[in-house]
């Protein structure tokens, strides 16, 4: 089974395989917790990303948000453009 800290260190390694950092950012949206949060972030906030991947990653990061009620202006302030049109429509479409 995997565990969340392992799905991360996928998702943050730049060395890993397309697929594999993208699954790693759609499985990490089951999950809860800061560190999924900013690991999620991190990738959507991050212009040199993949589109593709920004692209899970905020919709994952998403849908943590609105299913914890988790709110960080700051955090999505930082987002890029896309990502963070993804993650607001995201919050309001389950509030």
């Amino acid at each position: 089974m995997t565990d969340e800290n392992s799905l991360i260190r996928v998702l943050l390694n730049l060395d890993a395989r397309f697929d594999e950092r993208d699954d790693a950012a759609m499985d990490l949206e089951s999950y809860n917790g800061l560190n999924v949060i900013s690991a999620l972030a991190k990738i959507a906030s991050d212009p040199r990303e993949d589109p593709g991947l920004v692209e899970s990653a905020a919709e994952s990061l998403g849908g943590v948000m609105a299913r914890t009620g988790f709110r960080d202006a700051q955090i999505i302030e930082g987002l890029t453009p896309s990502a963070r049109v993804m993650v607001i429509s995201i919050l309001n479409a389950r509030s």
